[in-house]
């Protein structure tokens, strides 16, 4: 169950002080950019490929932009590996809608 509320999208989730966003992870693209959702998870489109963690540093850095912060206040915290991400991105509970707002525009 979903602890947000209504006005929450389902991929930002308040979890241990923090933000958890679930993304859905597709790398090559043109450029780094939030279109939608894809399973309950805010599809994310990555300009780096998966090589090298290139593209794990890049939606690190694409995040902490978007919301304003430091890199070192967003954690890759599952889905080194895999398409599947989920980022703990540590600001305030208040800062949600701002925060879900900021992260699908990315590269708008």
């Amino acid at each position: 169950m979903h602890k947000n509320g209504d006005e929450l999208p389902v991929w930002l989730i308040w979890k241990h002080e923090g933000w958890l966003v679930q993304l859905a992870i597709r790398s090559g693209a043109r450029e780094t950019r939030a279109d939608g959702v894809l399973n309950d998870r805010l599809k994310l489109f990555v300009k780096a490929p998966p090589i090298e963690g290139r593209a794990n540093q890049t939606i690190i850095a694409a995040i902490a932009e978007a919301v304003d912060t430091t890199r070192s206040g967003v954690q890759l915290v599952s889905g080194l590996k895999s398409k599947q991400k989920s980022v703990r991105i540590e600001l305030p509970r208040e800062a949600g809608m701002r925060l879900s707002q900021q992260l699908a525009s990315i590269g708008h």
